[in-house]
Formats: structure tokens, sequence, C-alpha cells
């Protein structure tokens, strides 16, 4: 039986690592959260339980499916929750303005697309 406690904390690495990868602090999650820093650290720590309304919203602040912050059946022990490939792609995308995004997502679809994956719209 899966442990509640190890998927609580495997939820909160996931958020850690997502705001760590886009380069915002726990201030700037916060506000735009409405939320103070504290309660952000709360839930990165894991101190703080994220219900799925929660993590519903950090989903779409953060533009991620949220499944993100579910560990695979199978592998929700696994230390690497976020791919390695993942946290790289991230950190490059959050350093392309915003005003780009649209070409970068072309780009990607394209590749995506000569290598053989089928697209989602």
């Amino acid at each position: 039986m899966i442990d509640e406690n190890d998927i609580n904390q495997y939820a909160a690495r996931q958020l850690k690592i997502l705001r760590t990868t886009t380069g915002l602090t726990q201030k700037a999650l916060a506000d735009e959260m409405q939320m103070s820093p504290q309660q952000v650290q709360k839930y990165e720590h894991g101190l703080n339980r994220l219900s799925v309304g929660k993590l519903f919203q950090f989903a779409e602040a953060f533009d991620v499916s949220i499944t993100l912050f579910f560990p695979q059946r199978d592998r929700y022990y696994s230390p690497e929750s976020v791919p390695t490939p993942t946290i790289r792609f991230i950190r490059l995308i959050a350093k392309i303005a915003p005003a780009h995004y649209d070409q970068v997502y072309v780009a990607l679809k394209a590749i995506a697309k000569l290598s053989g994956s089928k697209m989602e719209e």
C-alpha cells in the first residue's frame, strides 16, 4: 500500500523543483498565489499538506499538468521526481522572453513531430 505521507512529500518536492527551476522566489510565488511566503515554504517542506484544489492552482500557475504532482503508481518512491531533461528545458524556457513563447512552441512541436511523437493540440 502506498504511504499517503510519501505522496504528500513527493508533491512538496515537485512544487519546490518547479519554483526553483523557473527562477521564482518564494515571495514571488506567494504574491502570485495570494498567500504568504511562509505558507509557500511550509508547502515546499511538506509541513502543510497540499490539497487537491491547491495543487490545481499551482499547476495552473506553472502551466503544467496537475499529474506532475503525483508519482507514477509503480515509481512513487523514485528520488528523481522531475526528469532531468524536463528541468533543463524549463531552465532554458525561463530565460526566453514571453513574447517568443509561441515561436518556441511551434519549433518544439515541429521537432516532436519529426521524432515521430503524436501531438495534442
